[in-house]
């Protein structure tokens, strides 16, 4: 426990968003009579702390100088990194299963629609997270912790009025902001293929039926900050996973009925295809939504509308001005990507997004998991001033996402072509396709860390109230990613060799962001334990290095060419599978030998995945 953190709490209370002024019984939730202080150190909530604690007798009243606590109706947190990792392990497998659902997703996009179409559709279907991302998407969401920390903190009723005035306010946005958005859906389009060799009518139709997911996922991502702000993990965490089946399911009936489309025809809106991908598509983003309706009336969230702005969500305003700057910029970024890919050949934006998504695979695993533990104890930590606390935490998932993924991305860098071409060589995505997306992934990979990296430092600002410093880093970084990839089609040999350069700007630009990062929060918080840091990158990175490295010894070694000669993509599959659980074996032996209390943390993840899996 941190120095700051004073005397454990004589117990746990579970935070209660249902409080509506009502008194509890001692040990509960109570409306304090006292002036409210600091909430004591809230480190991460424990779900299965709280399920324990349900079953226990109640403890005797609360010692009127305590001070409430740190979620919604003044509940404490567990302050330790073991129920961080608890919560960590009970997001794993749904976590793991939405990858995996989402890989089946993307490999039935690129195979069965082909490169061409895919470009098209992808480019429409990633306009509502675009537009989403700007009003109310994970940034914005990210900023509500700082807010629902105070309303918990301040408010008689623990925050529980604040909630549902968010809850409205954010539903009309998003409505109003979705049929303007449908309106431009040409525009739109038009803004970020240009005139390439992507077919933006054909983008056009799918536009037009896939933007209405923009209210949905709104309302989903606010949904979802509430309810991880109170503990509540698991339901956000699976929801996706019901969005990749209801999309795999499209595709697998599209697939099945055989009608396709063409990309050289004229495009018609009410055609089967176009209609069967468009709305099937947005189905499952509803349904995403839907789903943790439940969870939150369990939670004891009352949904019924309440009109009218908080004060502090009036206060807000302005800071949500830096959030909405903050997305603006970073889809310039991706909106130059789209059009220079588009220029140069009609599959690139198909390849391009098909890495990023491989890499959010990993990514989603670990990083996200992690960030979605970690968020509210660091929201509770910055808004009550603890700076050590917050140092703390930020070294501990710096170290834990260099710990998880920098092996991910040895073994990607490695076996790239080996791992694209056994996914993805597969019906209407050909060799040549398959071996530019592996080029791609392994030039690329490496943007998994400054990434990860820079998205923990943002939720550390936002934790402190600044909101502008993270908009000015995101700037840094498109400037960069942009100055590089105008720079990419000079100095690329093909043209379908762009997307491979356009990956690796994207990369160089997040290691300058990462870079400023650690300066800045350096300057507002003081020493960030880089030694500490930079130990722990060491052994990592040399064991994975060295796992990579006996992983292609290996592969010479093994007949490996004449099982993929024989088997074609099952074999290549088969290889990168022997190549991953070499580099992990190898990686692991050696970093057991290492003594990084890395280790300690996350060896009972690890233990409770396995056993997860097992049953």
């Amino acid at each position: 426990m941190n120095d700051e953190q004073g005397p454990p709490e004589p117990g746990l209370r579970r935070p209660d968003p249902g409080l509506r002024g009502r008194r509890r019984e001692a040990g509960s939730s109570v409306v304090p009579s006292h002036p409210l202080a600091p909430p004591p150190v809230a480190d991460s909530f424990s779900p299965d702390a709280f399920s324990a604690q349900r079953m226990a007798p109640a403890r005797e009243a609360a010692d009127p100088s305590e001070p409430p606590g740190g979620g919604i109706g003044r509940r404490t947190r567990d302050s330790s990194d073991a129920s961080l990792m608890r919560s960590t392990g009970s997001m794993a497998v749904a976590n793991l299963a939405s990858r995996v659902t989402g890989f089946v997703r993307m490999i039935l996009i690129l195979t069965v629609l082909g490169p061409a179409i895919a470009s098209a559709f992808n480019t429409a279907n990633t306009l509502p997270n675009m537009i989403t991302e700007l009003v109310l998407g994970s940034v914005l969401t990210a900023m509500f912790m700082p807010l629902l920390a105070r309303s918990a903190q301040e408010d008689p009723d623990g925050g529980v009025s604040f909630i549902r005035r968010l809850l409205t306010v954010t539903s009309v946005l998003a409505l109003v902001v979705t049929v303007i958005a449908v309106a431009c859906a040409p525009l739109l389009t038009e803004l970020n293929l240009g005139d390439g060799e992507v077919n933006t009518s054909l983008a056009t139709a799918f536009a037009f039926l896939l933007l209405p997911q923009i209210f949905f996922y709104g309302v989903f991502s606010v949904m979802l900050a509430v309810l991880n702000y109170n503990g509540v993990f698991k339901p956000g965490a699976w929801a996706p996973v019901w969005n990749n089946l209801v999309a795999i399911a499209t595709l697998a009936l599209f697939a099945v009925v055989g009608i396709g489309i063409d990309a050289n025809a004229p495009v018609n809106l009410l055609s089967g295809p176009i209609l069967l991908l468009g709305l099937g598509t947005t189905l499952g983003v509803v349904i995403q939504a839907l789903v943790l309706v439940p969870a939150l009336r369990r939670a004891g969230v009352d949904l019924r509308p309440q009109w009218g702005l908080d004060p502090r969500m009036k206060q807000f305003g302005g800071h949500a001005l830096a959030g909405v700057t903050y997305v603006l910029v970073s889809q310039v970024g991706l909106v130059m990507t789209n059009r220079i890919g588009a220029a140069a050949d009609e599959a690139a934006i198909a390849i391009y997004q098909t890495y990023w998504l491989l890499l959010q695979v990993p990514y989603g695993i670990i990083g996200v998991t992690l960030l979605t533990a970690i968020n509210p104890r660091l929201a509770d930590n910055g808004v009550a001033g603890r700076n050590d606390a917050v140092v703390r935490d930020t070294s501990l998932g710096t170290r834990l996402s260099m710990f998880g993924l920098l092996p991910i991305i040895a073994f990607m860098t490695a076996f790239g072509p080996v791992v694209a071409t056994g996914l993805f060589r597969y019906g209407n995505f050909d060799a040549q396709n398959a071996d530019i997306l592996g080029l791609t992934l392994a030039f690329g990979a490496f943007t998994l860390i400054p990434y990860a990296v820079v998205l923990l430092q943002q939720r550390v600002f936002y934790a402190r109230e600044d909101y502008w410093t993270p908009t000015i880093m995101i700037l840094a970084i498109t400037v960069v990613r942009v100055v590089l990839s105008l720079i990419v089609p000079m100095v690329a040999d093909e043209r379908s060799h762009v997307v491979v350069g356009l990956a690796l700007a994207n990369g160089i630009g997040w290691v300058v962001g990462a870079a400023a990062g650690y300066i800045l929060l350096r300057r507002g918080l003081g020493p960030l334990r880089g030694r500490e840091t930079l130990r722990s990158a060491a052994w990592t990175l040399g064991a994975s290095v060295a796992g990579a490295l006996v992983a292609l010894l290996v592969d010479r070694i093994l007949p490996m060419d004449a099982l993929t000669d024989a088997m074609g993509s099952i074999g290549f599959v088969i290889r990168a599978g022997v190549a991953g659980v070499v580099t992990l074996l190898v990686t692991g032996l050696i970093l057991s030998r290492s003594r990084l209390p890395e280790l300690d943390t996350v060896a009972p993840i690890v233990r409770g995945l396995v056993g997860r899996l097992r049953r």
